[in-house]
């Protein structure tokens, strides 16, 4: 028997549901899963209730769909080669930072940390606090906080579970506080850093809402405290969100051309 010619094993019948999955979100049922495939129903459901219990995948509607997991869609955004995020950001970055003449930046969510994707800044002195690769401190920055107030329970556990530094008078660790500090950020729609890392440094951002609601970007601003927090804030803001709100979208577009292609390459 060639290679080819062996039956699949386990792991390859866990891919083929994946791909199901990926393939029709929110609509792919137990029944799909056993006909599509040709398996028993009771095969079909082990197959989904282990991706479920995974993170790979979602069940929706009391159990009657599925789309894709939590943690699966983390590890997608969150590969190595982060070019692709760049290139689709970088001219909204560059527009954004000529209206406003502050350093604006894009941050994205690496298993429970956030770093810096890609960063404009008009202003040399200001570069060096965001500059791309740079991990963002999940209690005090504040594109941190746009990203983590929007995970499970589960990833702020690992995100707490790190060294926290008190690193300016303003900087705040304690879990009560952060909890409340991220039950804002969903409240109002936006996270502060209020010289909780640079006492003369504020920053604001916002999430950056994928296709399907998730959050594993966020878009900041930053700069001097007295520039960033006085009377044009709501101004801002609502600059940050429209740039966000088109930035989701083509995230979402850009990934899904990314899995295809990983999915075809895969195939040959």
């Amino acid at each position: 028997m060639t290679i080819s010619d062996e039956p699949a094993g386990p792991l390859d019948r866990y891919m083929q549901v994946l791909e199901l999955v990926a393939t029709f979100p929110g609509a792919l049922t137990l029944a799909d899963v056993s006909t599509l495939l040709d398996l028993p129903k009771t095969s079909a459901h082990r197959l989904l209730k282990g991706l479920v219990r995974a993170g790979l995948a979602k069940d929706n509607v009391g159990g009657r769909a599925y789309q894709l997991g939590d943690r699966l869609l983390r590890l997608l955004h969150a590969t190595a080669d982060d070019g692709w995020i760049a290139a689709l950001a970088r001219g909204h970055l560059q527009q954004l930072t000529d209206t406003t003449s502050e350093t604006c930046y894009l941050t994205r969510l690496i298993g429970a940390r956030v770093v810096v994707a890609i960063s404009i800044s008009p202003d040399v002195r200001w570069r060096s606090y965001v500059q791309p690769g740079i991990e963002m401190p999940v209690h005090a920055a504040a594109t941190a906080k746009a990203i983590i107030a929007y995970q499970s329970e589960a990833v702020l556990a690992e995100a707490m579970s790190t060294d926290l530094p008190l690193l300016t008078a303003n900087t705040r660790n304690d879990r009560a506080w952060i909890e409340q500090e991220l039950a804002a950020v969903r409240t109002r729609g936006y996270a502060t850093c209020i010289g909780e890392i640079d006492e003369g440094l504020a920053a604001i951002a916002v999430p950056v809402f994928l296709s399907d609601r998730r959050v594993f970007y966020a878009l900041g601003m930053t700069g001097p405290l007295q520039r960033i927090m006085n009377e044009q804030l709501a101004e801002r803001l609502a600059a940050l969100r429209n740039v966000a709100e088109t930035l989701g979208r083509s995230l979402s577009i850009g990934q899904k051309l990314r899995s295809k292609d990983a999915s075809q390459a895969d195939s040959k």
